[in-house]
């Protein structure tokens, strides 16, 4: 084991559960959202109620599954590290239309296809069963995708709603409130599961269309500039805002230079009229993201406004910004799209085409509800914890995060909670969680932990981890938005890290509140995601280039070197000699 390893496979952490037999448990479309280590209250929602919106998907809207088909839980936390059951969910693979267990372990481990695992041959019944048990399922989709905009914001609605009529809500109050939340929460997860759902069957289709006129060589990059520059994106549209303020600050000196100072938003306010104005409405509109935006410990821009000036101090430092080249490659595509379909099919395209675009910003958009409850429960926490301080159930109300969901639930009723001592204790296992570094891959079984061995990912239809050779000057991903980029390189752990605007922001992943920080990329760089995740949805709706699972990028670029972006052909060039360094799996 490397030394790394050594605390997570010896250190019993409370929080930590463990599958009844081994399960192969992934982090590839988890770390978006969760990069780091939870609290134990945001632990508990995630756990519990993100796996009951899972279900919920699958059972009532796709009709797919049955409550047994799934004995365990599609949602795990390690040491407060949110895991994915990729096994469980391959299960999928065979009863979701158009997929296979082997596209959905590929998904979920970000890991290529073995050409040579060639899938079971069925018989003629076997396909016309499975067939028509997608029936059920195709029907869900369409009615999901129909109904997905106002679903969500007839959410919004209620959730904004739920708010207590007093300005000062007591701990009863504030529990009922909680419980107005609670009775809405699996369903916000549910429509989070619909937009990339949806979105992930529709994007294939649409290449897979797409490659009978161009050919596949040529096919993921078409697609990809297919669906720049679409709109109605709200992650995109909280980078874009960055760029209205810094216009807008550029106009007035004074504030210019009270921005390049970095000063707070107490001494700015009333500098300028139109950007308070301006900034407020920012804040309305997106000031409940935050990154990491599902973590309660972590303040949002509405708690925080000095993040989003940050940000905005950047761009006045580039001065006016340059146009961005999505619609530009939009029409091109277009273009090219038109010159090589041929008639027969041309119907066909642009219909498959029109249904993946619409669900784009669905895609994105169907995170909103989920992440609004999650800043009501924010609002709740600055509400009672006062009156919890003053009850001694916490030295601090920052201590809130470390109770359990359900020791809130009955301490706002009135119990009493756990002692001072404990809530420490647990803040102290939280940091400590914090420094651990988790594999991407493993198999969990009766109280440990291993890596994902080679043998168990060639039974899985997929092709082991390259390893990187010294001779190697560039890294491989998947080219999730095209052009290429020439830059700095800046490794980046939180979007608010040094970097100035055009550099490339290289990460392990990101999650809708980086988006202030995307907008200002000349390109970006992932370890970790696919075609549909936040980071690169945002960056073909910005038209940055941009790469992603390229696995190792953070532990191989060096920061403040210059390295080369190819987002259509999904390479990273480096300036410097490559160590050997193998795939985090």
């Amino acid at each position: 084991m490397t030394e790394c390893e050594n605390p997570i496979a010896d250190w019993g952490y409370w929080l930590t559960t463990w599958p009844p037999e081994p399960t192969v448990l992934t982090r590839a479309n988890a770390a978006d959202g969760y990069p780091r280590a939870l609290t134990p209250l945001t632990q508990d929602l995630i756990v519990r109620f993100e796996d009951a919106g899972v279900r919920r998907f699958f059972e009532r809207t796709l009709k797919v599954m049955e409550p047994d088909d799934a004995p365990l839980s599609y949602m795990w936390a390690m040491w407060g590290f949110i895991y994915i059951n990729a096994d469980q969910l391959a299960a999928l693979g065979d009863v979701l239309p158009g997929s296979s267990k082997q596209s959905i372990y590929q998904q979920y481990m970000g890991l290529s296809p073995d050409p040579s695992c060639t899938a079971h041959r069925m018989s003629l019944a076997a396909r016309f069963e499975r067939a028509r048990r997608a029936v059920p399922a195709i029907r869900g989709m369409i009615k999901a995708a129909k109904s997905a905009e106002s679903r969500f914001a007839g959410q919004i609605q209620d959730i904004k709603a739920m708010r207590p009529q007093t300005p000062d809500p007591g701990e009863r109050e504030c529990l009922a409130w909680i419980m107005r939340l609670e009775s809405v929460t699996t369903a916000a997860w549910e429509s989070l599961m619909i937009g990339p759902g949806i979105a992930s069957a529709t994007f294939e289709v649409c290449e897979k269309i797409v490659a009978l006129s161009v050919g596949r060589e040529r096919s993921v990059d078409l697609n990809n500039r297919l669906h720049a520059a679409l709109g109605g994106n709200e992650s995109a549209e909280a980078g874009k805002v960055v760029r209205t303020l810094a216009a807008l600050a550029l106009q007035n000196p004074a504030l210019t230079e009270a921005l390049e100072a970095e000063a707070g938003w107490s001494e700015i306010r009333g500098i300028d009229e139109l950007f308070e104005l301006e900034l407020g409405k920012a804040l309305e509109r997106f000031g409940f993201h935050t990154s990491p935006e599902l973590e309660l410990a972590q303040p949002t821009w509405r708690q925080d406004p000095g993040q989003l000036l940050r940000m905005v101090s950047k761009e006045v430092r580039k001065g006016p910004a340059a146009d961005r080249r999505g619609a530009a490659l939009k029409r091109e595509a277009e273009l090219e799209l038109e010159r090589s379909t041929k008639w027969f099919i041309r119907s066909i395209t642009r219909r498959a085409l029109s249904l993946s675009r619409k669900q784009m910003a669905i895609r994105e958009n169907s995170k909103i509800p989920i992440v609004l409850i999650f800043d009501e429960l924010r609002r709740v926490i600055e509400a009672a914890g006062p009156s919890l301080v003053a009850r001694d159930v916490v030295r601090d109300v920052s201590d809130v995060v470390y109770l359990r969901y359900d020791e809130v639930k009955s301490i706002l009723g009135g119990s009493t909670g756990p002692t001072l001592d404990e809530v420490e204790r647990r803040r102290s296992e939280h940091q400590r969680c914090i420094k651990l570094e988790v594999p991407e891959l493993i198999e969990a079984g009766a109280g440990a932990i291993s890596r994902v061995s080679q043998q168990s990912i060639a039974a899985r239809g997929l092709l082991p981890p390259a390893e990187i050779a010294t001779s190697n000057t560039n890294l491989t991903g998947v080219g999730a938005s095209s052009g290429v980029f020439t830059g700095t390189a800046r490794i980046m752990d939180d979007p608010f890290d040094d970097f100035e605007p055009g550099d490339i922001l290289v990460a392990k992943t990101v999650d809708p509140g980086w988006s202030i920080a995307l907008a200002s990329a000349g390109a970006i760089v992932l370890d970790i995601g696919g075609g549909l995740s936040h980071g690169a949805v945002v960056a073909r709706e910005l038209g940055i280039p941009c790469v992603v699972n390229v696995k190792a990028g953070t532990a191989i670029i060096a920061d403040g070197t210059t390295i080369t972006v190819d987002g259509a052909n999904g390479i990273v060039s480096l300036d410097q000699r490559l160590q050997v360094v193998s795939d985090r799996v």
